[in-house]
């Protein structure tokens, strides 16, 4: 959303506006003075864009007031698509839910969809930019063909209708070509449909998804040597995945007294724990020691516990 918002100020020549106020922010109880220029914001993060919901649309408010003519409809548009996302990311913060919060979300979404257009031409994708560029040459050659002599007013006319022309067409082939169908957006569409089912949104947390993400993509890609990376991400997560479960398998018949060979139990005596204990972070961590790396090198340094040291980090 950022993205499309800043994408529509520099369209119209309000950035500077936003940028102004946004450096402007007075301090407030739960609100959280922006220590960074938004331009110098690389990526919006989970505490950020919580901050950022509080403010955005009284930014935003600012910077588009004292609208030319042309402006007032785009204006009135943007403000009304980001106080929709605005206050649906509000009530999805609730505690606890009534049949009047959920219907008050879906009328949130809804009116989100029914304004995000005017954000569609900042969703332009490479293959609909060649494709308005092999346009454009295409007209110019065109005008280049049927050019003659004439007099300097009728010119002026004519390039004035020639530049409308091709705006047309530009604009023609952005929302023809283009689309808002991110995964993101579209999930919000389950958020009722999740809260009927589940309960509270706010009782989960995507972070084990992301700890897999990394874990299980992320690290093996680094690994692959970038030919054809998936079919090794799979394969090495699949032959991980097998032999993990094989070993619990049989881990499970040894406990059970099934009747096993002498290596095989020796074997699983020493790889058990091994694959049963939980993964230890491997990001590094910064300090003068050359011997600590990560948590489980700093407990072993100092003496604490991992137990200890992890029970102080979530407290």
């Amino acid at each position: 959303m950022m993205d499309w918002i800043q994408a529509f100020l520099k369209k119209h020549g309000r950035w500077q506006a936003f940028a102004d106020v946004w450096k402007a922010l007075p301090p407030y109880p739960g609100f959280l003075v922006p220590k960074k220029a938004n331009r110098e914001v690389a990526q919006w993060q989970g505490k950020e864009m919580r901050n950022l919901e509080h403010c955005i649309l009284g930014v935003l408010t600012v910077a588009l007031r004292q609208p030319q003519s042309s402006q007032v409809i785009p204006f009135k548009h943007a403000l009304g698509c980001v106080r929709a996302l605005v206050d649906f990311g509000m009530m999805a913060e609730y505690r606890s839910r009534t049949s009047d919060t959920i219907a008050y979300m879906a009328h949130y979404l809804d009116q989100f969809h029914r304004m995000k257009g005017i954000f569609l031409e900042f969703r332009v994708t490479k293959r609909t930019l060649a494709k308005i560029d092999e346009k454009r040459r295409e007209i110019r050659h065109q005008r280049t063909q049927m050019s003659q002599p004439q007099a300097s007013s009728k010119r002026r006319r004519i390039r004035d209708d020639h530049r409308d022309e091709k705006h047309e067409r530009r604009m023609e082939l952005i929302y023809g070509e283009s689309h808002s169908n991110l995964i993101k957006i579209h999930l919000l569409s389950y958020f009722s449909d999740h809260i009927h089912q589940f309960g509270n949104i706010a009782l989960y947390s995507t972070e084990f998804g992301e700890l897999a993400h990394k874990e299980q993509i992320k690290d093996r890609w680094r690994r692959s040597n970038k030919n054809d990376a998936t079919r090794q991400v799979v394969h090495s997560y699949s032959c991980q995945h097998a032999i993990r479960m094989r070993l619990l398998n049989r881990e499970s018949l040894g406990r059970r007294g099934a009747d096993l060979s002498a290596d095989v139990l020796q074997h699983l005596e020493s790889t058990t724990s091994a694959v049963t204990a939980a993964v230890v972070p491997t990001r590094n961590l910064k300090g003068r020691r050359d011997d600590v790396s990560n948590l489980l090198d700093f407990s072993k340094v100092s003496g604490v516990s991992l137990e200890s040291i992890c029970r102080e980090l979530i407290r």
